[in-house]
């Protein structure tokens, strides 16, 4: 294991992060602002008139915008809401759905072919991109497209790939109040920001010590059914994505009939597992008993049990307040690596070999 980096040297962070991820994950509440506002003065959107269903179409960091919408916004909206990450769509989707096109880089092939399903059935598309090829087809096609800022990985611009989305359907009539929620949202991130970045020292700094807590481990994170099982998927990409190393993520309560029985006796590959639970604050459902009580059990079977609380006035700041903490943390754990959190190379390399066959 190479020799670890003092996680309060900035200098020695910004030497491990040269692609600037941490600066991005630091400036999250000003990207999720500025994309609230570009939904909310956007002049060209689909008719709202008789949508009934709505269905977010990506892969990676651009889909995961999409499930936060759909935990946040489905009973809101009062309509079916889904998320498609694949080369085609349901046959169920039609006229009456509004089909929310994500590509960051406008180009993954997945989400263009799944457009060509959206075509035929004849569903209401919106588009949402920095350019590329889904950019060209939906001005072909004449269908409303959001441009994004560039320059970031599709995993940094989480707040262009979904706010962005949830004020333009705020625009459109589909939701009501949500912005202003929003808006104050990114206000309390960024308290969160001097809390858990890189200005502030290990000594205060929860997530620079849950990363140091997690060097060596592997990440199994379980996630409290609804905004919290989104967030603990988002933990498992980021620490695959930006830390580089295996990750895996459940829900409670359904592990609590499969997966707790795995963790049958302590074993080699257990004792390098961290488990993390993810349950709100101040809950006394019978689901947060099941954390306590699933907790206790694997403190003698796994390498270590970490229980977030994570709080918030509102659903929306909870959500968004655990997944940047698990950006930091993914971030953090890259840097003690000795890893960049930057390059995805081996996507990369996947993409090309792709290409290389079509």
């Amino acid at each position: 294991m190479r020799e670890q980096v003092s996680l309060d040297d900035v200098t020695a962070l910004g030497d491990m992060d040269p692609g600037g991820m941490l600066a991005a994950i630091e400036d999250f509440p000003r990207q999720c602002s500025e994309a609230l506002n570009l939904g909310r003065d956007a002049s060209q959107l689909p008719e709202a008139e008789g949508v009934s269903r709505l269905a977010f179409v990506g892969m990676g960091g651009s889909a995961i915008g999409g499930d936060i919408l759909k935990a946040l916004l489905e009973d809101v909206a009062g309509m079916p809401m889904s998320v498609h990450r694949s080369y085609r769509l349901p046959s169920l989707l039609g006229p009456d759905t509004l089909a929310v096109f994500v590509s960051y880089s406008g180009n993954t092939e997945e989400t263009l072919s799944a457009l060509d399903d959206a075509v035929y059935l004849g569903c209401r598309v919106l588009a949402i991109t920095t350019g590329g090829k889904l950019l060209e087809r939906a001005r072909a096609n004449r269908f409303p497209a959001l441009v994004v800022p560039g320059g970031l990985q599709p995993r940094a611009a989480l707040g262009y790939l979904s706010l962005t989305a949830a004020a333009a359907m705020e625009r459109m009539g589909l939701i009501q109040g949500f912005t202003k929620v929003a808006h104050d949202t990114a206000e309390s991130l960024r308290l969160k920001v001097e809390e858990w970045g890189r200005l502030n020292p290990l000594e205060r700094n929860f997530a620079k010590q849950l990363a140091s807590r997690l060097r060596g481990k592997i990440p199994v994170i379980y996630g409290v059914e609804g905004i919290l099982s989104v967030a603990a998927y988002r933990w498992k990409c980021q620490f695959n994505e930006n830390s580089k190393v295996p990750a895996f993520c459940h829900t409670l309560p359904e592990m609590n009939h499969n997966e707790i029985v795995g963790w049958h006796v302590p074993d080699d590959l257990a004792a390098r597992v961290e488990a993390i639970f993810l349950a709100e604050e101040d809950d006394a459902s019978r689901v947060a008993k099941r954390v306590e009580i699933t907790a206790d059990i694997l403190r003698d079977k796994v390498g270590g049990v970490t229980v977030l609380r994570v709080g918030g006035s509102t659903r929306t700041e909870r959500l968004f307040s655990a997944v940047h903490l698990g950006d930091f943390v993914s971030a953090y754990l890259a840097v003690l690596n000795g890893i960049d959190p930057t390059p995805v190379e081996v996507i990369t390399l996947l993409k090309e070999r792709m290409a290389s066959e079509s």
